[in-house]
């Protein structure tokens, strides 16, 4: 058994630097699959907003990690919008306006992510299913240390630190 360090250590998972400005501490962590590290180096440059906004899926993705959810910051919870849901079986999505991330909280405030796409692709092909199925996979094919995830859908037991409005 291994912790997510030992993962990524051993190049099983890669662990996303926020690049948090001097003086700040890095409060949440996120791992990556193999999967989701290449999506994130090779697919996620070329991807254009799908609402049309001022900051690419790209900068999107870095300003959640940098911005947000590394540093400790608030996940507020709107009537429309949330950064973070619960699929199933303790299966978890990070959201920007045009991307989902999957994946399961390893321990309280370290999310380890399988794969991700454009919300507008997610949607018309009813890829969550998939999505949320294939991160139970590979949360299973680790030699993660048990329990290997956060069960249950309640995000007080997975972040610190949210609001509701």
């Amino acid at each position: 058994m291994a912790t997510a360090l030992d993962l990524d250590r051993a190049g099983l998972l890669f662990k996303l630097d926020p690049a948090l400005e001097p003086g700040v501490l890095e409060f949440r962590m996120i791992y990556a699959s193999a999967r989701l590290k290449a999506w994130i180096e090779n697919d996620l440059p070329k991807l254009e907003s799908t609402w049309k906004i001022e900051l690419t899926p790209q900068e999107q993705l870095q300003a959640f990690v940098e911005e947000v959810f590394c540093p400790g910051e608030p996940l507020t919870f709107g009537h429309q919008f949330k950064p973070l849901t619960h699929i199933k079986d303790g299966i978890w999505e990070l959201k920007t306006a045009d991307l989902r991330m999957f994946g399961w909280f390893w321990v309280k405030d370290c999310f380890i992510g399988s794969a991700a796409d454009l919300t507008d692709r997610i949607k018309r092909h009813r890829l969550y299913h998939g999505y949320a199925g294939e991160a139970a996979r590979v949360r299973d094919g680790l030699d993660l240390d048990e329990p290997k995830f956060i069960p249950g859908d309640d995000p007080h037991a997975v972040v610190s630190n949210f609001s509701f409005p």
